[in-house]
């Protein structure tokens, strides 16, 4: 049996998340290694949500009728929703372990409602 292959899409919000980290990274460390390696890691992190995007639990907010998912990927935090009639997975926001996500994310919905 073959896995159904989603595609996954980026909101403006979540391309100017991990914007800002790599530019932080290469203003901090002055390595573009790093900053490569940052890219690396993201794209790593979102390739396993093509196959088993349902796996992440529901985090208990919503965005436009979707439940918003949890994914953990090293210290990086990653929201998405699934639509699974257009086999789509939307990265809404990335954020870092530590912060007051709870807080930014329903800041960020508030807005974009």
């Amino acid at each position: 049996m073959k896995k159904c292959k989603y595609k996954i899409e980026f909101t403006f919000s979540s391309r100017d998340d991990m914007r800002k980290m790599k530019k932080y990274i290469l203003d901090t460390f002055k390595y573009r290694e790093l900053g490569e390696n940052f890219t690396r890691k993201m794209k790593e992190a979102t390739e396993g949500l093509k196959t088993l995007p349902e796996s992440f639990d529901k985090i208990g907010l919503q965005y436009r009728g979707y439940g918003i998912r949890l994914k953990l990927y090293r210290k990086y935090l990653f929201f998405y929703v699934v639509d699974n009639k257009t086999k789509i997975v939307t990265i809404l926001r990335v954020m870092q372990e530590g912060m007051d996500w709870q807080v930014v994310l329903k800041r960020w919905l508030k807005e974009n409602e």
